[in-house]
Protein backbone atom coordinates (compact mmCIF):
# COMPACT_ATOMS: atom_id res chain seq x y z
CA UNK A 1 0.00 0.00 0.00
CA UNK A 2 2.88 2.46 0.62
CA UNK A 3 5.04 1.82 -2.31
CA UNK A 4 0.97 2.11 -3.96
CA UNK A 5 1.07 5.89 -2.35
CA UNK A 6 4.70 7.06 -3.19
CA UNK A 7 4.09 6.18 -6.77
CA UNK A 8 1.00 8.10 -6.86
CA UNK A 9 2.33 11.23 -5.28
CA UNK A 10 5.59 10.45 -7.46
CA UNK A 11 3.08 10.38 -10.57
CA UNK A 12 1.51 13.22 -8.91
CA UNK A 13 4.49 15.62 -8.94
CA UNK A 14 5.74 14.83 -12.23
CA UNK A 15 3.07 15.22 -14.38
CA UNK A 16 3.16 18.73 -14.93
CA UNK A 17 6.72 18.75 -15.86
CA UNK A 18 6.28 15.89 -17.90
CA UNK A 19 3.33 17.34 -20.13
CA UNK A 20 5.90 20.23 -21.51
CA UNK A 21 9.33 19.69 -23.22
CA UNK A 22 11.60 23.63 -23.97
CA UNK A 23 13.36 22.44 -27.57
CA UNK A 24 13.86 26.47 -28.12
CA UNK A 25 14.92 28.98 -25.89
CA UNK A 26 16.25 32.57 -27.75
CA UNK A 27 20.21 33.93 -26.82
CA UNK A 28 19.54 38.01 -26.64
CA UNK A 29 21.37 40.02 -24.82
CA UNK A 30 18.51 42.35 -22.97
CA UNK A 31 19.79 44.14 -19.90
CA UNK A 32 18.19 44.22 -16.41
CA UNK A 33 17.53 47.75 -16.98
CA UNK A 34 15.80 47.23 -20.43
CA UNK A 35 13.46 44.48 -18.37
CA UNK A 36 11.99 47.48 -16.01
CA UNK A 37 10.13 48.88 -19.05
CA UNK A 38 8.67 45.53 -20.59
CA UNK A 39 7.20 45.46 -23.99
CA UNK A 40 7.48 42.60 -26.59
CA UNK A 41 5.51 40.92 -28.64
CA UNK A 42 5.72 37.72 -30.89
CA UNK A 43 3.46 35.96 -34.02
CA UNK A 44 3.85 32.43 -36.23
CA UNK A 45 3.90 31.84 -40.35
CA UNK A 46 4.50 28.03 -41.37
CA UNK A 47 8.08 28.47 -41.20
CA UNK A 48 9.01 30.85 -38.93
CA UNK A 49 8.55 32.44 -34.98
CA UNK A 50 8.57 36.92 -35.48
CA UNK A 51 9.67 38.23 -32.21
CA UNK A 52 9.66 41.67 -31.32
CA UNK A 53 12.48 41.33 -28.42
CA UNK A 54 12.48 43.59 -25.70
CA UNK A 55 15.78 45.14 -26.95
CA UNK A 56 13.89 46.80 -29.58
CA UNK A 57 14.55 44.44 -32.79
CA UNK A 58 12.34 42.23 -34.67
CA UNK A 59 13.88 38.49 -35.37
CA UNK A 60 13.03 35.58 -37.55
CA UNK A 61 13.70 32.15 -35.99
CA UNK A 62 12.91 29.28 -38.43
CA UNK A 63 10.59 26.81 -36.00
CA UNK A 64 12.18 23.73 -37.29
CA UNK A 65 16.18 24.10 -36.46
CA UNK A 66 15.66 27.43 -34.05
CA UNK A 67 18.08 29.38 -36.36
CA UNK A 68 17.84 32.73 -36.56
CA UNK A 69 17.64 33.61 -40.11
CA UNK A 70 17.75 38.18 -39.85
CA UNK A 71 16.75 40.87 -37.70
CA UNK A 72 15.66 44.24 -38.21
CA UNK A 73 16.34 47.20 -35.88
CA UNK A 74 12.75 48.77 -35.03
CA UNK A 75 13.83 50.85 -32.91
CA UNK A 76 10.76 50.05 -30.95
CA UNK A 77 9.48 47.52 -28.95
CA UNK A 78 5.61 46.66 -28.97
CA UNK A 79 3.29 44.73 -27.29
CA UNK A 80 1.62 44.55 -30.73
CA UNK A 81 2.33 41.68 -32.53
CA UNK A 82 3.57 41.65 -35.93
CA UNK A 83 1.25 41.23 -38.67
CA UNK A 84 1.64 38.63 -41.25
CA UNK A 85 1.06 39.07 -44.33
CA UNK A 86 1.95 36.62 -47.62
CA UNK A 87 5.08 36.11 -47.54
CA UNK A 88 5.94 40.05 -45.68
CA UNK A 89 5.81 40.93 -42.39
CA UNK A 90 4.00 44.70 -41.70
CA UNK A 91 5.93 45.89 -38.36
CA UNK A 92 5.93 49.31 -36.53
CA UNK A 93 9.17 51.25 -36.42
CA UNK A 94 9.87 54.29 -34.57
CA UNK A 95 11.58 57.38 -36.19
CA UNK A 96 10.94 59.68 -33.44
CA UNK A 97 9.35 61.20 -30.54
CA UNK A 98 5.84 62.07 -32.74
CA UNK A 99 7.39 59.92 -35.63
CA UNK A 100 6.62 56.57 -36.22
CA UNK A 101 5.91 54.64 -39.51
CA UNK A 102 4.68 51.19 -40.90
CA UNK A 103 6.97 48.82 -42.68
CA UNK A 104 6.89 45.90 -44.64
CA UNK A 105 9.77 43.01 -45.04
CA UNK A 106 10.16 40.58 -46.66
CA UNK A 107 9.65 37.72 -44.04
CA UNK A 108 12.48 35.38 -46.00
CA UNK A 109 15.26 38.07 -45.71
CA UNK A 110 14.22 40.75 -43.62
CA UNK A 111 14.65 43.31 -46.07
CA UNK A 112 12.53 46.20 -45.64
CA UNK A 113 10.43 46.37 -49.33
CA UNK A 114 7.72 49.64 -48.74
CA UNK A 115 7.03 52.20 -46.29
CA UNK A 116 3.55 52.47 -45.67
CA UNK A 117 1.37 55.74 -46.13
CA UNK A 118 0.05 55.19 -42.06
CA UNK A 119 1.93 56.06 -38.98
CA UNK A 120 1.16 53.02 -37.29
CA UNK A 121 -1.33 49.84 -37.11
CA UNK A 122 -3.20 49.65 -34.39
CA UNK A 123 -5.66 46.85 -34.61
CA UNK A 124 -6.01 43.29 -36.37
CA UNK A 125 -6.14 44.27 -40.31
CA UNK A 126 -8.21 42.25 -43.17
CA UNK A 127 -6.57 41.26 -45.88
CA UNK A 128 -8.66 40.64 -49.27
CA UNK A 129 -6.18 40.33 -51.95
CA UNK A 130 -3.14 43.09 -52.01
CA UNK A 131 -6.26 45.29 -50.17
CA UNK A 132 -5.86 45.57 -46.67
CA UNK A 133 -8.54 47.00 -44.30
CA UNK A 134 -7.64 48.25 -40.79
CA UNK A 135 -7.26 50.88 -38.55
CA UNK A 136 -4.76 53.38 -37.61
CA UNK A 137 -2.61 55.91 -37.37
CA UNK A 138 -3.62 58.16 -40.24
CA UNK A 139 -4.56 61.80 -41.03
CA UNK A 140 -5.29 61.42 -36.97
CA UNK A 141 -7.03 58.16 -36.39
CA UNK A 142 -9.60 56.27 -38.98
CA UNK A 143 -10.60 53.38 -40.41
CA UNK A 144 -9.02 52.53 -44.24
CA UNK A 145 -8.65 50.24 -47.12
CA UNK A 146 -5.09 50.69 -48.40
CA UNK A 147 -3.79 48.87 -50.96
CA UNK A 148 -0.58 47.06 -50.47
CA UNK A 149 0.35 46.54 -54.22
CA UNK A 150 0.42 49.73 -55.16
CA UNK A 151 1.40 51.41 -51.76
CA UNK A 152 -2.07 53.80 -51.31
CA UNK A 153 -5.31 54.54 -49.36
CA UNK A 154 -8.44 53.56 -51.58
CA UNK A 155 -10.47 55.30 -48.71
CA UNK A 156 -10.43 56.11 -45.24
CA UNK A 157 -12.62 57.32 -42.66
CA UNK A 158 -12.24 60.15 -39.74
CA UNK A 159 -12.65 57.73 -36.35
CA UNK A 160 -10.37 59.64 -34.07
CA UNK A 161 -9.86 57.34 -30.77
CA UNK A 162 -12.17 55.20 -32.53
CA UNK A 163 -8.87 53.41 -34.03
CA UNK A 164 -7.98 51.77 -31.18
CA UNK A 165 -11.16 49.49 -31.16
CA UNK A 166 -11.25 46.03 -33.08
CA UNK A 167 -13.91 46.86 -36.03
CA UNK A 168 -15.80 43.35 -36.92
CA UNK A 169 -15.17 42.45 -40.46
CA UNK A 170 -18.18 40.66 -41.80
CA UNK A 171 -18.96 39.19 -44.93
CA UNK A 172 -20.90 42.50 -46.53
CA UNK A 173 -19.35 45.27 -44.18
CA UNK A 174 -17.67 46.53 -41.84
CA UNK A 175 -19.05 47.58 -38.27
CA UNK A 176 -16.85 50.62 -36.64
CA UNK A 177 -16.16 52.09 -33.55
CA UNK A 178 -15.97 56.21 -33.82
CA UNK A 179 -15.05 58.23 -30.66
CA UNK A 180 -16.87 58.10 -27.92
CA UNK A 181 -17.80 54.14 -28.38
CA UNK A 182 -20.32 54.84 -30.99
CA UNK A 183 -20.41 52.34 -33.75
CA UNK A 184 -21.53 52.78 -37.41
CA UNK A 185 -21.75 50.71 -40.61
CA UNK A 186 -19.81 51.24 -43.79
CA UNK A 187 -19.03 48.64 -46.74
CA UNK A 188 -15.88 47.44 -48.34
CA UNK A 189 -15.98 50.48 -50.65
CA UNK A 190 -15.90 52.75 -47.37
CA UNK A 191 -19.67 54.14 -48.39
CA UNK A 192 -21.55 54.62 -45.06
CA UNK A 193 -24.57 52.54 -44.71
CA UNK A 194 -25.96 53.19 -41.58
CA UNK A 195 -24.51 55.99 -39.72
CA UNK A 196 -27.41 56.06 -36.66
CA UNK A 197 -25.09 54.83 -34.03
CA UNK A 198 -27.27 52.14 -33.49
CA UNK A 199 -24.99 50.18 -31.89
CA UNK A 200 -24.30 52.98 -29.34
CA UNK A 201 -23.62 51.29 -25.58
CA UNK A 202 -22.11 52.20 -22.50
CA UNK A 203 -19.10 51.50 -21.54
CA UNK A 204 -18.76 48.57 -24.18
CA UNK A 205 -20.29 47.09 -26.89
CA UNK A 206 -19.59 43.79 -28.39
CA UNK A 207 -21.36 41.12 -30.69
CA UNK A 208 -22.17 37.67 -31.08
CA UNK A 209 -21.14 35.11 -33.87
CA UNK A 210 -24.10 35.66 -35.05
CA UNK A 211 -24.13 39.59 -34.88
CA UNK A 212 -26.23 39.60 -31.79
CA UNK A 213 -25.39 42.72 -29.01
CA UNK A 214 -23.50 41.20 -26.41
CA UNK A 215 -25.35 41.49 -22.83
CA UNK A 216 -22.80 44.40 -20.49
CA UNK A 217 -23.93 41.35 -17.68
CA UNK A 218 -21.10 39.15 -19.19
CA UNK A 219 -18.34 41.33 -18.92
CA UNK A 220 -17.64 41.50 -14.80
CA UNK A 221 -16.36 45.05 -14.99
CA UNK A 222 -13.40 43.43 -17.51
CA UNK A 223 -11.39 46.03 -19.30
CA UNK A 224 -9.76 43.18 -21.11
CA UNK A 225 -12.36 40.69 -22.33
CA UNK A 226 -11.49 38.11 -24.76
CA UNK A 227 -14.24 37.19 -27.80
CA UNK A 228 -13.87 34.03 -29.83
CA UNK A 229 -16.12 32.97 -32.41
CA UNK A 230 -16.88 29.47 -33.74
CA UNK A 231 -19.68 28.80 -36.47
CA UNK A 232 -22.43 28.04 -33.78
CA UNK A 233 -20.35 29.72 -30.74
CA UNK A 234 -19.30 32.86 -29.13
CA UNK A 235 -16.72 32.57 -26.23
CA UNK A 236 -15.90 34.68 -23.44
CA UNK A 237 -13.06 34.98 -21.15
CA UNK A 238 -14.23 37.84 -19.06
CA UNK A 239 -12.92 38.49 -15.37
CA UNK A 240 -12.26 34.44 -13.70
CA UNK A 241 -14.96 33.18 -16.16
CA UNK A 242 -15.14 31.13 -19.48
CA UNK A 243 -18.61 31.72 -20.92
CA UNK A 244 -19.96 30.21 -23.74
CA UNK A 245 -23.00 31.89 -25.59
CA UNK A 246 -25.10 29.64 -28.31
CA UNK A 247 -27.21 30.41 -31.23
CA UNK A 248 -30.49 32.38 -29.20
CA UNK A 249 -27.85 34.54 -27.85
CA UNK A 250 -28.18 32.89 -24.16
CA UNK A 251 -25.62 30.80 -22.22
CA UNK A 252 -25.38 27.41 -22.42
CA UNK A 253 -22.14 27.10 -20.16
CA UNK A 254 -19.89 28.98 -17.90
CA UNK A 255 -17.49 28.06 -16.00
CA UNK A 256 -15.11 30.04 -13.17
CA UNK A 257 -11.80 29.46 -13.64
CA UNK A 258 -10.26 30.38 -10.33
CA UNK A 259 -12.75 27.90 -8.95
CA UNK A 260 -12.37 25.19 -11.60
CA UNK A 261 -7.96 25.70 -10.42
CA UNK A 262 -8.78 26.07 -6.97
CA UNK A 263 -6.32 29.72 -6.82
CA UNK A 264 -5.95 31.85 -4.44
CA UNK A 265 -4.48 35.64 -4.05
CA UNK A 266 -1.53 34.07 -2.26
CA UNK A 267 -1.10 31.17 -4.95
CA UNK A 268 -1.89 32.21 -8.53
CA UNK A 269 1.35 34.40 -9.38
CA UNK A 270 -0.99 37.01 -10.88
CA UNK A 271 -0.41 37.67 -14.53
CA UNK A 272 -2.64 40.34 -15.83
CA UNK A 273 -2.05 38.73 -19.45
CA UNK A 274 -4.70 36.42 -20.54
CA UNK A 275 -6.18 34.31 -23.66
CA UNK A 276 -7.53 31.84 -26.09
CA UNK A 277 -4.91 30.54 -27.88
CA UNK A 278 -6.50 28.01 -30.00
CA UNK A 279 -10.18 27.62 -31.00
CA UNK A 280 -10.26 24.24 -32.64
CA UNK A 281 -13.42 21.64 -33.59
CA UNK A 282 -12.98 19.51 -29.95
CA UNK A 283 -10.70 21.96 -27.71
CA UNK A 284 -9.84 24.74 -26.98
CA UNK A 285 -6.49 26.26 -25.36
CA UNK A 286 -6.97 29.14 -22.65
CA UNK A 287 -4.25 30.98 -20.70
CA UNK A 288 -5.26 32.25 -17.57
CA UNK A 289 -3.12 33.06 -14.22
CA UNK A 290 -0.02 31.51 -15.78
CA UNK A 291 -1.95 28.60 -16.32
CA UNK A 292 -2.28 26.78 -19.72
CA UNK A 293 -5.74 24.86 -19.80
CA UNK A 294 -6.69 22.34 -22.53
CA UNK A 295 -10.64 22.51 -22.49
CA UNK A 296 -12.61 19.63 -24.25
CA UNK A 297 -15.97 20.76 -26.00
CA UNK A 298 -17.04 16.89 -26.14
CA UNK A 299 -16.78 16.25 -22.70
CA UNK A 300 -17.66 20.26 -21.61
CA UNK A 301 -14.48 20.43 -19.40
CA UNK A 302 -10.98 21.01 -18.36
CA UNK A 303 -9.08 17.52 -19.26
CA UNK A 304 -5.36 18.79 -18.49
CA UNK A 305 -3.91 22.15 -16.69
CA UNK A 306 -0.25 22.79 -16.94
CA UNK A 307 1.74 25.73 -14.45
CA UNK A 308 3.55 27.88 -16.68
CA UNK A 309 4.06 29.86 -13.23
CA UNK A 310 8.12 29.59 -14.03
CA UNK A 311 8.18 31.12 -16.44
CA UNK A 312 6.15 34.64 -15.89
CA UNK A 313 4.63 34.18 -19.68
CA UNK A 314 3.91 37.92 -21.15
CA UNK A 315 3.00 36.39 -24.53
CA UNK A 316 2.24 33.41 -25.91
CA UNK A 317 1.29 32.04 -29.39
CA UNK A 318 -0.19 27.94 -30.00
CA UNK A 319 1.42 26.71 -33.15
CA UNK A 320 -0.03 23.11 -33.41
CA UNK A 321 1.24 21.23 -30.36
CA UNK A 322 3.64 24.19 -29.68
CA UNK A 323 3.08 26.81 -27.16
CA UNK A 324 5.70 30.15 -28.47
CA UNK A 325 6.28 31.95 -25.07
CA UNK A 326 7.95 35.14 -24.00
CA UNK A 327 9.24 35.19 -20.90
CA UNK A 328 9.41 38.30 -18.40
CA UNK A 329 11.89 36.72 -16.18
CA UNK A 330 14.78 37.10 -18.66
CA UNK A 331 12.82 38.75 -22.32
CA UNK A 332 13.79 35.24 -24.01
CA UNK A 333 11.34 33.56 -26.47
CA UNK A 334 10.68 29.99 -25.42
CA UNK A 335 9.23 27.29 -27.93
CA UNK A 336 7.61 24.34 -26.18
CA UNK A 337 6.07 21.64 -26.82
CA UNK A 338 3.00 20.43 -25.23
CA UNK A 339 3.12 16.51 -25.28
Amino acid sequence: MRNLFLLLLFLLVNSNSNAQTVFFVSKISISERNLLSFYSSLEVDNSQVYFNANDYRLYAFDKKTGKENWQFYLANKSNSAPIIYKQTVIVNEHVSEYNDKSTQLNSKTGFAIQTLKIDEILTAPLFKDSIMYCTGLYKGGAILAYNLKKNEVLWSRFIAHGSTVQPYYLKDKIIANAEGDKWFELDYNGKLIDASFKFKSEPSNRLTHNQQKISENYFNNDDNVVIKYMNDKTILLSGSELIFINNKNQVSRKLDLNKTLKLTNASNGYNNFKSILKVGDNVLWIFYQNRLMIYSLKNNGIVKTIDLTKWKPHRLVADKNDLWLISRNDGQLYGIHIN
